[in-house]
């Protein structure tokens, strides 16, 4: 049998490009045997790996997902719920995503592009999911607003998903992208590669 050898840095460098929990399930398997998964805490947000890791964390209970799916619930409904678990999670013991009306405080929340063909070869180590739309044909999603007036304003997120850092932010959306997907995309399909 030949013998394959792989250095430390080559492993962390295929975790971080693995983008289904599954993938990364298996190359812990195979090469972190001496790694223990580090317990879920809301001490540290990055032993905060999957909606699992939340609600042990969190001292809760997964939520039902067959049954919420079997009453009709979409998938986007139930990511969104996870993703409010998580984001809670995250937050760790002092959590208060709550507006601020005096404008003193920072949130952040994870920012989602569209990428060419081109950018994606480009760009290393960036986390994204291809897409087709209904038709089977490559899919993206945007949207641009040139409504800069004083008198308009919006709020597009939700204070639930917010972090109090461009750091937690960044960690949230890649870690957790698969979720991201099923709870901002409708009538699109991730494409197989």
């Amino acid at each position: 049998m030949k013998v394959i050898e792989i250095t430390e840095i080559e492993v962390k460098a295929a975790l971080d490009v693995a983008k289904s929990e599954e993938v990364k399930n298996v190359l812990v398997a195979l090469f972190c045997k001496g790694e223990k998964k580090p317990t879920p805490t809301l001490d540290d947000y990055t032993t905060i790996r999957s909606y699992e890791d939340a609600c042990a964390a969190l001292k809760c209970s997964p939520i039902d997902e067959k049954a919420l799916r079997s009453a009709g619930v979409r998938k986007g409904i139930i990511a969104l719920i996870k993703l409010e678990t998580i984001s809670r999670a995250l937050w760790g013991k002092n959590y208060q995503p709550k507006p601020d009306a005096s404008g003193n405080s920072r949130f952040y929340f994870p920012w989602f592009a569209l990428w060419t063909e081109r950018e994606i070869k480009e760009t290393e180590g960036l986390v994204y999911i291809p897409i087709i739309d209904a038709l089977n044909n490559r899919a993206g999603f945007g949207c641009a607003s040139a409504r800069c007036a004083p008198s308009a304003a919006g709020a597009f997120v939700g204070s639930r998903l917010w972090q109090e850092s461009r750091e937690k932010a960044k960690y949230f959306g890649q870690q957790f992208i698969e979720l991201w997907f099923d709870y901002l995309m409708f009538n699109v399909k991730k494409v197989q590669e």
